[in-house]
């Protein structure tokens, strides 16, 4: 089944950056409970439901605009309600297959109509990408100096320095840089650091791809004494120009916001997808 909802996901949003491995682990948790209508033996929608999140709810094209998905949101508001869910999130909780509703296509309006709101007020949600023959920073580069601080690949003995770093930076960002495999030569997620004097200023975590051609940066973190210094900017340039020199044609990143789309911006990338970030009160 969960290959099947995979495939359902991929036909119909695929310009969601999103790795097969990670969906498949997500649609694969035992917390999951799935709505789902077939017509004969094909899959023509489902809603994925943990906790109070839908992760997925979609419907395959040929079937779109018979009222399945009308069906599945209601009875995925019903189910939520009887588990005692009073507010009914679209897209992140625990984890994530989208972080909200693309709103690329209008999908969002389907939502709005059924009562969800955007939960983030005047903030929007991103995915951002750029084609690398295109990046504008060529003259960033892995083992260089900026304003006291340089620039590299983490290695083992760099832990424990990292995730305090990221501790003191964004704790939600943590279990990425405690896992000790990103640390490796050869790994494919990468950790760009920035170092001053012994001490580990901030992190960004880099992934690699080469069968498609593409890398992603992400998980961007900052110690907070040495915010506003340009820190950030020069490690997304930093690891953005090493997937360029891997060879690699894409870059991308996700679930970003408004606040920090410009720092990414002076790196080349442009938004791709915006997210309806969708809450409805069920106890109304």
């Amino acid at each position: 089944m969960i290959d099947e909802i995979y495939r359902l996901f991929k036909r119909n949003l695929p310009y969601i950056e999103r790795g097969e491995e990670t969906v498949k682990e997500i649609l694969s948790d035992p917390e999951n409970h799935f709505i789902l209508h077939r017509a004969g033996e094909a899959l023509a929608g489902v809603s994925v439901i943990n906790g109070s999140t839908i992760y997925l709810l979609c419907v395959d094209e040929p079937f779109q605009r018979q009222g399945i998905g009308s069906s599945l949101l209601a009875q995925s508001e019903e189910y939520a309600a009887s588990k005692g869910v009073s507010k009914l999130t679209l897209g992140t909780g625990k984890e994530y297959i989208m972080p909200g509703v693309p709103m690329n296509e209008g999908a969002h309006d389907f939502f709005k109509k059924r009562g969800y709101r955007h939960s983030w007020e005047d903030m929007g949600c991103f995915d951002m990408e750029q084609m690398l023959e295109d990046f504008p920073c060529m003259d960033h580069f892995l083992g260089e100096t900026r304003n006291g601080a340089t620039y590299r690949l983490a290695v083992p003995e760099d832990l424990e320095q990292v995730v305090r770093c990221v501790s003191d930076a964004e704790p939600k960002f943590l279990r990425f840089y405690q896992n000790k495999n990103f640390y490796q030569k050869d790994t494919q997620r990468p950790i760009v650091i920035a170092e001053k004097n012994g001490e580990v200023l901030g992190a960004i975590l880099l992934y690699i791809d080469h069968g498609k051609s593409m890398g992603s940066v992400g998980a961007t973190a900052t110690a907070r004494p040495y915010r506003n210094q340009g820190v950030a900017t020069n490690m997304v340039k930093v690891g953005t120009k090493y997937l360029k020199d891997l060879g690699l044609k894409r870059a991308c990143l996700g679930y970003t916001y408004t606040q920090i789309v410009k720092m990414y911006g002076k790196a080349g990338y442009r938004v791709s997808v915006e997210y309806f970030m969708g809450e409805k009160d069920l106890s109304v």
